[in-house]
């Protein structure tokens, strides 16, 4: 029994190895920017302009409400000002990390011609009671996907 098993998942491990890698659909990027930092994607930029809010309920204390943060970005191309949105989201702390739930925020409407969506926003860092975030502690991870044309 256990050599023909053996034998199953070496087979399996075989025609599994040797697929063509599926080609991907998207180009995505990924960067961590501190206040007044840019995105670059080719001829487009966000910019992560300024934490509006921070109402998130901090590490070890029991709230009733999870609160949320408020983000405001910029969005440029070419060097132009396209326009601003304010991203408002209730991410939680798992351990170390800030973990945000996933996200699908079509910013196409500041890049036409172009299926740019937010994919993931995670502010850094996550309160802490008795401690005040100073603004310039904040940190912004995005990651950004473009479909890709065929």
């Amino acid at each position: 029994m256990k050599i023909a098993l053996f034998f199953l998942v070496l087979f399996h491990s075989v025609l599994i190895g040797n697929q063509d890698p599926v080609p991907s659909k998207y180009n995505v990027q990924e960067a961590t920017l501190c206040q007044g930092d840019n995105l670059v994607l080719g001829d487009k930029e966000i910019k992560f302009k300024e934490i509006i809010s921070d109402s998130r309920c901090p590490k070890r204390v029991s709230c009733i409400w999870a609160g949320e943060v408020k983000v405001l970005v910029e969005f440029y191309q070419d060097g132009k000002f396209k326009g601003e949105k304010v991203i408002t989201g209730s991410n939680y702390s798992a351990g170390n990390a800030s973990v945000t739930a996933s996200t699908d925020i079509s910013i196409a409407e500041f890049f036409k011609n172009s299926e740019f969506v937010i994919k993931k926003v995670v502010v850094m860092p996550y309160p802490e009671a008795g401690y005040k975030i100073g603004e310039e502690e904040y940190s912004l991870q995005l990651m950004v996907s473009q479909a890709l044309k065929k």
